[in-house]
């Protein structure tokens, strides 16, 4: 028999931070977006520790000196994404106000590091939850692009087919097989 899981991965990771910091003996608060503010500074025994625990599930520690700010582009985008919060929002205002920098400085930023632009990404992002959304088979495509802000669903099935290379139907045969 086969199963298919269906999570809320920031749950999954807010739930692992809380019970890393827990476990650690940290006083703490998890704010939007991923971050931790911590009530008193980590020993480098507790950085260390929690670090390590948290690395083995591709986690990182960043502060404010080691700033990733690609990744950080990432998970706004993916957090607007997975949150439903995309129709009416340009993602440019979103980014820029959130990360404190001004869009095009991002979208070099963005473009030099991973080779691809902020929009391609935002569009594979989404396409990734077409496809989760797709298995769940209790939604439209006309209610997965109106969710996901495509125009229409012949453009929802473009650009599944531009990114994916296989139709919607071709992926779910594939899928169950």
């Amino acid at each position: 028999m086969e199963y298919s899981f269906i999570y809320d991965s920031e749950k999954m990771v807010n739930e692992l931070i809380h019970r890393t910091m827990v476990a650690a003996g940290v006083d703490f608060e998890i704010l939007q977006g991923g971050t931790i503010k911590v009530i008193d500074d980590l020993s480098e025994e507790q950085l260390k520790s929690i670090s390590n625990e948290l690395d083995g599930f591709g986690i990182k520690i960043q502060t404010k000196e080691n700033r990733d700010v690609v990744e950080e582009i990432k998970i706004c985008v993916k957090k607007m994404v997975h949150d439903g919060d995309i129709r009416n929002i340009k993602i440019s205002e979103l980014l820029s106000n959130q990360l404190g920098f001004s869009y095009p400085y991002l979208s070099n930023l963005f473009s030099s590091k991973t080779y691809t632009s902020i929009e391609n990404f935002y569009i594979l992002v989404r396409i990734e939850k077409v496809k989760e959304l797709v298995l769940l088979e209790n939604a439209s495509l006309s209610e997965i692009a109106h969710d996901l802000s495509f125009s229409s669903v012949p453009h929802l099935s473009n650009q599944f087919k531009k990114v994916t290379g296989l139709t919607i139907t071709q992926y779910l045969k594939f899928r169950k097989k």
